[in-house]
């Protein structure tokens, strides 16, 4: 009964050994996400508690085997299965570690090269910002350079232009001048002309005043003799004119004579301005130009056609 119960006792501590192999690698690849001196220190650490605590407990169960037990051949080929199973547990959990450490050297170097990357984009945007701003400055400087040079040009062509507008100014400066003063010279001679001849104007002028005023008196003198002459002359009509009438009048109180009338014979007999003045009365057209016989003749025409 006491053998059978250090058995059981070894059973259960061998089993309790066993069971706490997978607790002891999931601690140790929890451990793997730590840092590299602390995944070797609790590595090495786990292994020498976990080996150690095998190869003890496969120890005292094989010495209380030993000790209660008879020597049998079935006891100790499970001892060595035991030994056996722990140095692979050991293998195992040296194996793990070893993965964890190259995983924690990969994943380190993965932050190492996430590292080198991010400060290489940073480098490349800082390059390429510096190149876009000596690109820009570069621009700025080309467009101030072109800037610069229109307006040095316009500059020029302004002040040229400034200066050819400024000398037509000046020569039409001068050309007026001059004109003005040729003008006002002129105007200075003609006002002095202007004088003169309003001096000789007004000379004459009185001379025309006191010659129109002696052509007026002379004008009216001759009016005045004008105007007598035109009396006596307008009396001589009259008379000449009554005389005529008394000769038509013998003229229509003598019979015809000799198959002439006696009208027609004192026709004759008449002179040339007694002629006239009759054919005045009588109205005869041309009487002016008409010689003595021409006068007989139209009188002798209007005489028979008032008497038809």
């Amino acid at each position: 009964m006491a053998g059978a119960g250090a058995a059981g006792r070894l059973v259960k501590a061998w089993g309790i050994g066993v069971k706490d192999l997978p607790r002891n690698t999931t601690w140790l690849l929890t451990k793997a996400l730590t840092p590299l001196e602390a995944t070797k220190e609790a590595a090495a650490s786990a292994t020498q508690s976990a080996g150690s605590g095998l190869v003890d407990i496969a120890r005292h169960a094989g010495a209380s085997v030993m000790d209660v037990l008879p020597v049998g051949d079935s006891i100790e080929t499970k001892l060595q299965r035991a030994r056996a199973a722990a140095d692979e547990a050991q293998q195992a959990e040296e194996n793990a570690v070893r993965e964890a450490e190259e995983a924690k050297a990969r994943s380190d170097e993965a932050r190492q090269v996430a590292e080198r990357c991010r400060a290489y984009v940073r480098d490349v945007e800082q390059e390429q910002t510096q190149e876009v701003n000596d690109k820009v400055a570069e621009a700025r400087r080309e467009a101030d350079a072109r800037i610069e040079r229109a307006r040095v040009s316009a500059q020029t062509d302004a002040d040229r232009v400034m200066q050819r507008a400024k000398a037509e100014a000046d020569d039409r400066v001068a050309k007026a001048r001059d004109e003005a003063e040729a003008a006002q010279s002129k105007a200075k001679q003609t006002m002095a002309d202007a004088t003169a001849s309003l001096a000789e104007a007004r000379r004459l002028a009185d001379e025309a005043t006191e010659a129109t005023k002696a052509a007026a008196e002379e004008a009216h003198r001759q009016a005045a003799q004008l105007a007598a002459n035109a009396d006596r002359e307008a009396r001589s009509a009259d008379e000449r004119v009554a005389e005529a009438e008394q000769v038509r009048s013998r003229a229509r109180v003598h019979p015809k004579r000799n198959g002439r009338t006696q009208g027609a014979a004192d026709l004759n007999e008449m002179t040339k301005v007694d002629l006239l003045n009759l054919a005045t009365t009588e109205d005869v057209k041309g009487r002016s130009a008409m010689s003595k016989t021409e006068l007989v003749t139209a009188l002798k025409r209007s005489t028979g056609s008032k008497r038809r």
